[in-house]
């Protein structure tokens, strides 16, 4: 059975007539006539009876009618659909992130994706950049937001957003009295740095004209675990500027007077190798924020 033969069989059904078929299907009688035979001997069954103003459908042809319809409907929604999702209309995109990044920017590219391909289930997971390259490799995510991510042979990294740095100190610590904080200020201070992470080593770099190197006395897995620790009294920390809209009891975020501009970098990471197409319209959302924010690549 083919499905041309499911076509021809429904429209003779719908018109009563094997030339009105002929004529709408752009073929002549004789080999629509061996259409329906065939499908007929392919299913035992005899689905057309023969009257004096044209062809009538037996019971069985009667029957059969439901089904190919339902097969049509379901071969031309498949049709439909597989050309959306290779336009990157339809489908679904795993996108990876961690932190800080679910605070600002990235609600706002996973919202004009949404806006733009209104059909495509956004699916957001959480976990820490190993974590998360890892699963990008083994093709679980599309693509992977975190900052200072690594670039390698089979995976590909982009700039997304630059950001500045505000600093979160106990409300109790004689630097919450002043309005901006100098990096100079800085030495001799408690601090909380993130375990293993590259935005330490910033900081570091801009101390050092200043002649001193930060001490991280206390650790923590992220930005947020970071900034619970200055709330419980444990030293202070830098933050990107968009977390400052998280607030608890005993914090206070204060910006940096000079030198910590454009300091945080957010990247994303995504296969080299990859074809699909929602992962093109994903990194054009996010060239067009860089273009607009104004961010040079690299």
């Amino acid at each position: 059975m083919e499905f041309r033969q499911l076509k021809y069989f429904i429209t003779v059904a719908e018109t009563r007539s094997i030339s009105r078929a002929a004529a709408l299907l752009n073929l002549t009688q004789p080999p629509l006539t061996r259409h329906i035979q065939a499908l007929e001997d392919s299913l035992g069954v005899q689905l057309f009876k023969r009257t004096a103003w044209g062809v009538e459908l037996t019971e069985a042809g009667t029957e059969f009618l439901k089904h190919a319809r339902d097969i049509r409907t379901h071969v031309e929604l498949a049709s439909h659909q597989t050309q959306r999702t290779a336009a990157g209309q339809f489908g679904r995109i795993d996108v990876g992130v961690y932190g800080t990044p679910m605070f600002d920017i990235l609600p706002r590219l996973l919202g004009q994706f949404s806006l733009r391909h209104p059909d495509v289930e956004v699916v957001m997971q959480s976990a820490p950049k190993r974590i998360q390259l890892d699963a990008l490799r083994q093709g679980h995510l599309l693509i992977a937001f975190d900052r200072y991510l690594p670039e390698s042979r089979d995976v590909a990294v982009e700039l997304v957003h630059r950001e500045g740095v505000m600093l979160v100190l106990h409300k109790d610590n004689p630097l919450a009295r002043l309005d901006t904080v100098h990096i100079s200020q800085l030495r001799d201070q408690k601090l909380v740095g993130e375990i293993g992470a590259n935005s330490y080593e910033h900081l570091a770099t801009i101390c050092q004209p200043y002649g001193f190197t930060p001490q991280a006395y206390h650790r923590s897995a992220d930005f947020i675990s970071a900034i619970f620790l200055v709330n419980a009294g444990f030293g202070m920390t830098p933050v990107p500027a968009s977390i400052a809209r998280m607030q608890l009891p005993n914090i206070v975020y204060r910006p940096f007077e000079t030198g910590a501009e454009e300091w945080l970098h957010l990247h994303c990471a995504y296969r080299r190798n990859e074809t699909n197409p929602l992962l093109e319209e994903m990194l054009r959302i996010v060239r067009e924020h860089r273009e607009a924010e104004g961010i040079a690549e690299g």
